[in-house]
């Protein structure tokens, strides 16, 4: 998830940069527009860059409760059928491989089916 976030940083600042870099370079045409035109421009982009910012932290604000979610995660033997519970924090399942909450790291074997139940 904080990849996500670096990201979205790093488009940000990328913009930001290529506007910083426009800028020093200065329009061809810098005689024909008046002030009015380039104060609209300037409210424009950092609305953008704004809304982007905005846009990001809110994914991130409406992800975060099901990242940390505690699940209860069914591992079924897929040859006798016997089954085990475990509760698993929802980051930790990566795919045949989990970590309980209390901290056991589970290995699924190749013939073993894993369920993930949600907690209501």
């Amino acid at each position: 998830m904080l990849t996500k976030v670096v990201f979205t940083a790093l488009v940000v600042i990328g913009v930001y940069a290529l506007f910083r870099v426009r800028k020093r370079i200065g329009p061809r045409d810098a005689d024909k527009r008046s002030a009015g035109e380039d104060r609209f421009g300037r409210l424009v982009s950092y609305g953008f860059v704004a809304s982007l910012v905005a846009i990001s932290v809110a994914v991130y604000l409406f992800l975060q409760p099901s990242n940390n979610e505690v699940v209860t995660v069914r591992v079924v033997n897929g040859n006798s059928g016997d089954s085990a519970t475990y509760r698993v924090r929802r980051p930790t399942i990566e795919g045949r491989r989990f970590i309980t909450a209390d901290g056991r790291i589970v290995v699924l074997g190749a013939s073993d089916r894993l369920e993930i139940l949600r907690n209501d």
